[in-house]
């Protein structure tokens, strides 16, 4: 596990020395978090003024059901938002691992790794570790902090299965998107690996990415609503998935000594 984590922690460093790229990521994860945050706040806000339904009704020349429209806009916004928190993070974790063994190839250091007494499987889990450590430190923080601050409010307590009140969200959360989000990125990995320059690794990437993350994200946010036993078994699957995956990529790795 020491040399899985060595291996992580030189990933992690690499990336590092790419400061613009991580404020780049931090800044989607803000901008999503923004967006969810501000319905949600002008909600409440009409919500408290005893005259808002009145003005609505005068706006769009007919009858508002006030208490029907927050309570639709308040679920829509919280689905949203949740969808929206998997498949980003999903997302950035195949675009960052997507270049984690094509750049060690182009920089000449691979070589130098496949000669390392380490084993194949311990060499490509740390790298798609450190490929996604901090993707992850980002989802965790800034994701899971708004979704505690989106439960706060009066009117998400009517939806508690897309809020943090639900058992489940915390499985989806802290295991089901990890898991998924490993099984992506593991398989960007393997793209990186079998690839010989950028273009064709972007474009595989850019499939992969596509795909997994709305399948896996609305699938993460669907299950909610199932109760933790199938949320539990969404996370278990993507955890399976993923170690299927990386013992596909130390055989991809094993077979690198010979080009």
């Amino acid at each position: 596990m020491s040399r899985i984590l060595h291996i992580a922690k030189r990933e992690w460093l690499e990336q590092r020395r790419q400061p613009a790229m991580l404020g780049v990521i931090a800044s989607l994860y803000l901008m999503i978090s923004a967006v969810a945050l501000l319905p949600l706040v002008l909600l409440q806000i009409v919500s408290n003024k005893p005259n808002a339904g009145v003005s609505l009704a005068r706006l769009v020349g007919g009858e508002v059901d006030l208490p029907m429209l927050i309570e639709t806009a308040s679920r829509a916004t919280l689905i949203a938002f949740n969808l929206l928190m998997f498949s980003q993070f999903l997302g950035i974790a195949a675009v960052m691992a997507g270049h984690a063994v094509l750049h060690d190839r182009q920089c000449g250091t691979l070589t130098f790794l496949l000669l390392s007494p380490l084993r194949r499987l311990e060499l490509f889990t740390g790298k798609v570790i450190g490929a996604i450590g901090q993707t992850y430190l980002l989802y965790m923080v800034i994701s899971g902090g708004t979704s505690l601050i989106m439960a706060t409010f009066p009117f998400a307590v009517d939806f508690p299965t897309y809020t943090p009140r639900n058992p489940a969200w915390w499985v989806a959360f802290l295991f089901g998107g990890p898991a998924w989000g490993m099984f992506i990125a593991t398989v960007c990995t393997i793209v990186s690996s079998v690839s010989h320059d950028v273009r064709t690794s972007q474009q595989a990437v850019w499939f992969v990415m596509f795909f997994g993350q709305m399948l896996c994200g609305v699938l993460l946010t669907d299950t909610m609503a199932s109760g933790v036993v199938t949320e539990l078994a969404v996370a278990l699957i993507g955890v399976f998935s993923s170690a299927i995956a990386l013992y596909i990529g130390s055989q991809v790795f094993r077979r690198d000594l010979g080009r």
